[in-house]
């Protein structure tokens, strides 16, 4: 029996559209031989349509012998079908439109030196550990926001990001690095990295060029690259970027890209002189400069620095942070502090990019911090990280020998250096083999080194691993040699 009402519904259309799809994914193999079909007024409301175009095309599909149907039982893919699946078109020989200069440029930019361990976050290097994300507090946060959303929750975001986070923002550096921040300066951004693509594309022209660290933030001069200015690779020793040997090879470059708390990979921070160096620079060149405090928070050795930023009286410094390290990297939130006469045009830019932030973990965030739960939060992480970091240098010294490990002072990362004549890209093809995430330290530079060495984590490498970590890379190292 059929539905008398839906009959005027069924057309020959609705009904070959049934018969074509079922078909197809029979001869496709989607629907195996004897695999029972929906009934049709099941199917017939799922896909919205009168269940008679249904029966219809299940007697269809039986008359051409596709379908076998049982009586009290149902309808079932036959065993011996009357023809095969049609073989799949072949791949186009030619692409339908090359990429574009630009477009090549960009799908062929180093990205990262971090790889293939799969499911395994040992010894890899700028990766905080997941199991100390504050889940209970930031659920009782999320939580909370559900109950009472902010007002501006229903709409497109902010494209400079709520403002109830940019307070937070502005009293957290005010309190943890010195640094007076009006928040209708500050600009929410998806992490450190869009932030330097946003001044990238505000501030320099095809072909202008760029100090970068060397070696340095490898993602930070793919940005300046997917811009199409010229990273001009600049010497960076324990001190950090050495100023005089970059105004001696671009003395007129537009921005320079620095970690003056902590360079990647080794550690270096810049003293003071070099900071009064850097700033009078730009001035004097009209130039600006990019401050990347990803991971200031923490320190090994020493005081903890302030902010280039604090110490910018000209307008020349765009400072970025993020809470990839301090919370997790999945939250995708950082932030940039912008001088007053570039708010407009990063505020624009960021709305041709992706409209804003999303607002529900902006307003998460902003009441996490409300509370006052992310400086303890980071307390407890720099201990722990700190005690893994302990750890993992006493293993490597028991475990592995061949190594030279430096304590670099600050930051969530160790670079090792290995025996002068090792392969390198083996040596590391050796240890993510073992599960084991280390980076090759030559990919941070832009000249080639004159010796290869290893870029290990240990903020995700809990204490009780650390030992078995070291013993693997021992056996990777050694796997390697002739």
């Amino acid at each position: 029996m059929t539905d008398s009402s839906n009959q005027s519904s069924v057309t020959p259309s609705r009904q070959s559209s049934v018969f074509d799809r079922l078909r197809q994914g029979i001869l496709t193999g989607t629907l195996r031989p004897g695999a029972r079909l929906p009934p049709t007024r099941h199917l017939a409301d799922e896909l919205g349509m009168a269940r008679q175009t249904v029966v219809l095309a299940y007697e269809r599909l039986a008359a051409e012998g596709y379908v076998r149907s049982r009586i009290g039982s149902g309808t079932f893919v036959a065993a011996d079908l009357p023809d095969a699946a049609p073989d799949a078109a072949a791949p186009p020989t030619t692409a339908a439109r090359a990429l574009s200069h630009r477009g090549s440029t960009l799908a062929t930019t180093p990205i990262s030196a971090a790889g293939a361990a799969p499911g395994s976050r040992l010894l890899a290097p700028g990766v905080p550990a997941p199991e100390l994300f504050p889940a209970a507090a930031w659920a009782t946060c999320a939580a909370r926001v559900l109950r009472q959303p902010p007002a501006e929750g229903g709409g497109y975001p902010d494209p400079q990001g709520l403002l109830e986070l940019r307070i937070e923002i502005a009293a957290h550096l005010a309190a943890s690095r010195g640094l007076l921040a009006d928040p209708q300066h500050i600009l929410v951004t998806s992490g450190t990295q869009q932030a330097l693509r946003l001044a990238a594309d505000l501030l320099l022209d095809p072909g202008d060029q760029a100090w970068v660290e060397d070696p340095g933030y490898i993602a930070g001069r793919g940005a300046l690259l997917a811009a199409g200015c010229v990273p001009v690779p600049v010497r960076s020793d324990a001190d950090g970027l050495d100023v005089a040997a970059g105004i001696a090879a671009a003395p007129a470059a537009r921005l320079a890209l620095v970690a003056p708390s902590h360079a990647t990979p080794r550690g270096g921070a810049l003293p003071i002189g070099r900071r009064l160096a850097l700033l009078d620079w730009a001035t004097q060149a009209g130039a600006w400069l990019l401050e990347d405090d990803c991971d200031s928070e923490f320190r090994w050795e020493g005081k903890p620095l302030p902010p280039l930023a604090s110490l910018d009286r000209d307008g020349r410094v765009i400072y970025c942070g993020t809470f990839s390290k301090t919370l997790s990297p999945a939250l995708r939130l950082g932030f940039a502090v912008i001088p007053a006469p570039l708010v407009a045009a990063f505020r624009h830019a960021r709305s041709l990019m992706d409209r804003g932030p999303a607002t529900p973990a902006q307003a998460v965030l902003a009441a996490f911090m409300r509370q006052g739960r992310l400086a303890p939060h980071i307390r407890r992480m720099r201990t722990e990280y700190g005690r893994r970091r302990a750890a993992l240098l006493a293993a490597m010294a028991a475990h592995c020998p061949t190594l030279e490990v430096l304590p670099a002072p600050g930051g969530l990362h160790l670079v090792a250096m290995l025996q002068q004549g090792a392969d390198e890209a083996r040596v590391v093809a050796a240890a993510r083999a073992r599960g084991l995430g280390v980076a090759p330290l030559g990919a941070y530079f832009s000249t080639p080194t004159s010796r290869p060495g290893l870029v290990m984590g240990f903020a995700a490498t809990p204490i009780p691993l650390a030992a078995d970590a070291a013993r693997k890379l021992q056996r990777g190292i050694a796997s390697t040699r002739p």
